[in-house]
């Protein structure tokens, strides 16, 4: 009887002690970025020009859809643009760099990205300055 009483005390141990490992990546790579974001923040030369890159209402709640298969949508998600500005293109992550790829409309990028979990910044040079765009996990 103690055997058995000992047997299920160290079971019951092992089931108990085990911990689901649900760390999130924040590595910089394509499985860790795939996500839906939206842009929330963009700088340049350090100063915030978030609302003068935001200058039609329409664009501040598009969703870009990074996909694991390195692909992407852009949504323009609620207040809709005239023409819509909806698209599709690749993505990738290259050693500390993305290189996002639309196919017709939007603007193609190529800068280095530093990835915080719950958003990610993508660096990159605009008339020799540096210019930072947040992008924020949805």
């Amino acid at each position: 009887m103690k055997n058995y009483f000992f047997a299920a005390i160290a079971a019951s141990s092992l089931l108990f002690s085990c911990k689901k490992n649900d760390k999130t990546s924040c590595d910089n790579t394509v499985a860790a970025l795939a996500g839906n974001y939206k842009i929330t923040k963009v700088t340049l030369a350090g100063q915030d020009i978030t609302q003068q890159a935001f200058f039609d209402v329409c664009l501040k709640d598009d969703v870009f859809q990074l996909k694991a298969d390195k692909t992407l949508t852009y949504d323009d998600a609620g207040t809709l643009c005239n023409p819509p500005a909806d698209g599709t293109g690749t993505w990738d992550v290259v050693s500390g760099r993305i290189t996002v790829t639309h196919t017709g409309g939007g603007d193609d990028f190529d800068g280095t990205v530093v990835n915080k979990c719950n958003s990610f910044e993508v660096s990159e040079s605009f008339g020799g300055q540096t210019l930072v765009t947040t992008f924020t996990k949805q």
